[in-house]
């Protein structure tokens, strides 16, 4: 009974309180730096929601800007991970000319907060971060990047918001009590017998457990449910080889959605690093929906395969350089109230795509990119026009000057693994933590099974002395 006992809270807690990320805030970067030769910074801040609790913001902007408002990209991180979580994502993503947006949902992080509700809750930590955004007056579009709980947040988030221009979807799940069952079919794989009664009795306990300790119900959190009600262009990611959330999943909710829709099917499991193709094609996407002139797009070395943070790439400034950089919104933040609501956010209709936009290939835009000089791309300074006097020493200076830019992408190659191995070991749906919830409900099933077994038999003993 007390393994029961203890499967049992080990579940509701995976659900409504998983390890909390723990990270620095030098984690996310230097507040200033350059890349490919333009300057970016990044702004702190506090959100306050309607339920009173403060959310930890991080807004990376260009300093030079294209256009007095421009798009920005709010990324939302997966059930038990925080904002860092964009890292991987955001070289990418200035290097389009836009905005990105990144906070550690309530219950998440160091965003205030006990538990954390799988959407129900997220999604009006969402509502708070689009409210204030559309508040600043900086902005022109939005578009939304979720992964796991991120991505759940935003379907269960876009059918009432239909201003967002386009929403990128990565591993949700189509419904908690869905993949509820779908545990308890791993279970049985295992060897446990669990009769069904058994199982709806289980998740009818964790649902009042729940509702006790975090006040929400497990049953009304269903993305799937809100898919045919959603027409904001959606790009669909699934992992091929996700045990956690099946890629049937995703499957169902594209077959469910009503807007214009493409799916992506990668290698790797629930928290495997994304291949570069797929940062391509949602690179492609999001121009498409945003409607960003490709003029304000970087200019990338074709070696660079933007899966390091953008600092990593030469061109960061020293710490004296920094001085005196500030983002067009930096000085009027410090903690921003915001009511969350919503109504009287400006309208910004999102664009309608058709499908075979989405669909495009990511090599047509390779094809299309630029050949410069590597010196001009990497930020490594002006080059000289005069030609250098002849001699064995400038001919080795430009040897070593046209090894460099080769040198700082190796170096930035190495960050990206590192940081994605980082990533994958320390925060998310790791390996570790679904065979921990796992472990847990084959506790509570296998009790479960075993006292049923002794039920039968003292049933057939009584029947025998009678």
């Amino acid at each position: 009974v007390a393994m029961a006992k203890a499967g049992y809270q080990e579940l509701v807690n995976a659900i409504i309180r998983p390890p909390r990320a723990q990270y620095k805030e030098e984690n996310l970067g230097p507040p200033a730096f350059s890349f490919c030769g333009r300057r970016f910074t990044r702004t702190d801040f506090t959100l306050r929601t309607k339920r009173g609790l403060n959310l930890q913001c991080s807004h990376w902007e260009p300093v030079e800007r294209t256009s007095a408002r421009i798009p920005v990209v709010i990324y939302m991180h997966g059930n038990s991970s925080a904002r860092v979580e964009v890292l991987p994502q955001l070289s990418y993503l200035l290097s389009l000319g836009v905005a990105v947006f990144a906070f550690d949902f309530a219950g998440s992080g160091k965003s205030d907060g006990e538990y954390v509700s799988l959407g129900y809750y997220e999604r009006e930590d969402l509502m708070c971060v689009v409210a204030h955004l559309r508040a600043t007056d900086v902005v022109s579009t939005i578009a939304l990047w979720g992964r796991s709980m991120g991505a759940a947040t935003a379907l269960m988030h876009g059918d009432r918001d239909p201003s967002i221009a386009c929403m990128v979807l990565d591993s949700s799940f189509s419904d908690l009590t869905t993949l509820c069952e779908e545990m308890v079919d791993k279970a049985r794989e295992q060897g446990i017998n669990v009769p069904n009664f058994v199982t709806n009795v289980a998740i009818r306990m964790i649902r009042g457990s729940v509702k006790k300790q975090a006040d929400f119900d497990i049953r009304t959190i269903s993305p799937i449910s809100h898919a045919p009600r959603c027409f904001i262009p959606a790009l669909f990611v699934a992992g091929e080889h996700d045990d956690f959330i099946d890629k049937s999943h995703g499957q169902n909710i594209h077959d469910a959605y009503a807007g214009d829709k493409n799916m992506i099917v990668v290698e790797g499991d629930h928290n495997s690093p994304r291949p570069r193709f797929m940062f391509d094609s949602v690179s492609i996407f999001l121009q498409t929906c945003l409607q960003i002139p490709n003029s304000w797009a970087l200019q990338l070395h074709p070696r660079m395969n933007l899966m390091a943070p953008p600092w990593y790439y030469p061109g960061t400034p020293s710490d004296a350089e920094r001085a005196g950089v500030t983002s067009p919104t930096r000085a009027r933040r410090a903690v921003v109230t915001a009511s969350g609501s919503g109504e009287s956010a400006p309208s910004q209709q999102g664009v309608e795509v058709p499908a075979m936009a989405l669909a495009a290939s990511a090599s047509s835009a390779s094809a299309s990119a630029s050949a410069v000089a590597e010196s001009d791309l990497l930020g490594l300074g002006d080059v000289e026009s005069e030609r250098p006097p002849s001699g064995p020493s400038s001919q080795q200076q430009q040897q070593r000057q046209q090894q460099q830019p080769s040198e700082h992408l190796d170096m930035a190659e190495e960050a990206a693994a590192a940081l994605a191995a980082e990533t994958s070991e320390e925060m998310g749906m790791t390996a570790e933590r679904q065979k921990e919830i796992q472990a847990s409900l084959f506790k509570m099933l296998g009790q479960a099974d075993s006292e049923e077994t002794d039920v039968e038999t003292q049933q057939r003993r009584a029947a025998g002395d009678g």
